[in-house]
């Protein structure tokens, strides 16, 4: 992914850079981008859109968005693809931008690590109010100190959801996507009690389980690679059969990572 063609969205709102939430547009349809750019600008957003996606990587370091919105079709090559070579550097949110209904495409989006999937037909207001909901997940509330909720220590880890962070015992922070903490503070706090399938998908996905359905089995397999010391014989993440998972605890040793 070599840089070219990066074109930034006229700024038409008052507010200052700094005050401005940085969204990064990678679609192929310039006039799309660009109208729906002026919409997100006039709203308090800071935007930049790309039409080729060989310049997503340059643009992706040096931007440092807030969140990424993808196309699913990108010419050659799919929001899939650029979502997984995303996933694998970084944990900013992703929304996807789809002209078609295809379920298996959103299944494996949201598996792979995609936050939420948005039709392109869908009117500006609902994609502001879609992007304004994954922030408000990805950040969380704004605490005071005195109302942030408590750090878990186990074993050295911390969970610290004032600041919707995860660090192992060694002090460094587990990269986790939205999607993956989500899951792992709702198994957490269900400590030893087994957590169905149907109510993490409720609860992160935003909509029910059905069979064949694998988005909840991907998240706690990445979590296992992320946390447990040896991914493949899981010991703080234990399968219940014919229901879900259950938490047990945080690993005593290192993470795998």
């Amino acid at each position: 992914m070599e840089p070219r063609n990066v074109a930034e969205a006229a700024d038409t709102c008052a507010l200052s850079e700094a005050q401005r939430t940085r969204l990064l547009l990678v679609d192929d349809d310039a006039v799309f981008a660009s109208q729906l750019s002026a919409y997100l600008v006039q709203h308090g957003f800071s935007t930049r859109c790309l039409t080729e996606v060989s310049a997503f990587a340059e643009v992706l370091a040096s931007y440092a968005p807030a969140l990424v919105i993808l196309d699913q079709r990108l010419g050659d090559v799919t929001g899939t693809e650029v979502l997984k070579y995303l996933r694998e550097r970084s944990d900013v949110p992703c929304i996807i931008l789809t002209g078609c209904s295809d379920p298996f495409d959103r299944i494996v989006n949201l598996e792979v690590g995609a936050d939420d999937e948005v039709q392109k037909s869908v009117a500006p207001r609902e994609v502001l109010a879609r992007i304004r909901s994954v922030l408000r997940r990805a950040s969380g509330k704004v605490l005071s100190e005195s109302a942030r909720p408590p750090i878990k220590r186990e074993h050295g880890w911390r969970l610290d959801k004032g600041r919707r962070a995860v660090f192992a015992a060694d002090g460094q922070p587990c990269a986790l996507t939205t999607a993956e903490y989500e899951t792992l503070v709702l198994l957490h706090d269900n400590k030893s009690s087994p957590v169905s399938r149907d109510f993490i998908s409720r609860h992160v996905f935003r909509r029910p389980w059905r069979e064949g359905d694998r988005a909840v089995d991907t998240v706690i397999k990445k979590l296992r690679r992320k946390i447990e010391p040896k991914p493949d014989e899981p010991e703080s993440i234990k399968t219940v059969r014919q229901l879900g998972y259950v938490f047990v605890d945080f690993p005593a040793g290192e993470a795998s990572r």
